[in-house]
């Protein structure tokens, strides 16, 4: 089972091209659906990770996720924000008989949006559960278009360039490991990954409730 696992994400690494449409187009079809907010935990996180980790920083099949990733994350923001700028509070109050939640944070962050707006959308973007709300309370409050862009561009940035920056001390500290444990390599990073979101999503509980 192991050796099919290495195998696959060998085969993963070097498929990424551009002779490999289909392949590209998911990632970037994913990364649409992340930003509308249908998950999929850690695959677009696993994918640059490994690649870079199997192919090099520098390499043309990151350099290509990089901008599937950027596509990606920009067409489904602007589609939240868009709806959300044209629809304004019935969209928030369609939002709110699905989820109060959802809605309360959306107005939490509403009122937050202001002389600070790009930083703040940037570190939304940055904490798990606020991307989608940050994205249509800019839209309520019509938030300029490009600053929107900006805060997506800088949240790139800032988010898969520490991606590409641990793929790369990966590389480089275990470059004499086999291919063989590329399976425990990609397991202890979807861990990491695992118990950092956990620890964000408790310091926000635990703050809220304070």
């Amino acid at each position: 089972m192991i050796e099919w696992i290495n195998g696959a994400l060998a085969t993963l690494a070097a498929s990424i091209s551009v002779d490999n449409p289909a392949g590209l187009a998911a990632i970037f079809a994913l990364t649409i659906a992340a930003d509308i907010g249908i998950p999929f935990p850690f695959a677009l996180d696993t994918i640059l990770f490994f690649t870079t980790y199997k192919m090099g920083a520098l390499s043309w099949p990151v350099l290509l996720i990089i901008l599937m990733l950027l596509g990606g994350s920009l067409l489904g923001t602007s589609i939240i924000y868009w709806v959300s700028r044209l629809l304004g509070k019935r969209f928030v109050d369609w939002i709110g008989r699905r989820s109060k939640l959802l809605q309360r944070n959306i107005e939490r962050f509403q009122n937050k949006l202001g002389k600070w707006t790009i930083p703040l959308i940037v570190a939304a973007r940055l904490t798990p559960g606020l991307m989608q709300i940050s994205s249509v309370a800019a839209g309520t409050v019509r938030t300029r278009y490009y600053q929107m862009v900006l805060a997506v561009v800088f949240s790139l940035v800032v988010y898969d360039g520490t991606l590409i920056i641990l793929g790369t001390l990966a590389r480089l500290g275990l470059k004499d490991v086999g291919p063989e444990y590329s399976f425990w390599i990609v397991l202890v990073f979807v861990a990491v990954m695992a118990v950092v979101f956990l620890t964000i999503h408790l310091i926000r509980r635990r703050s809220k409730l304070n």
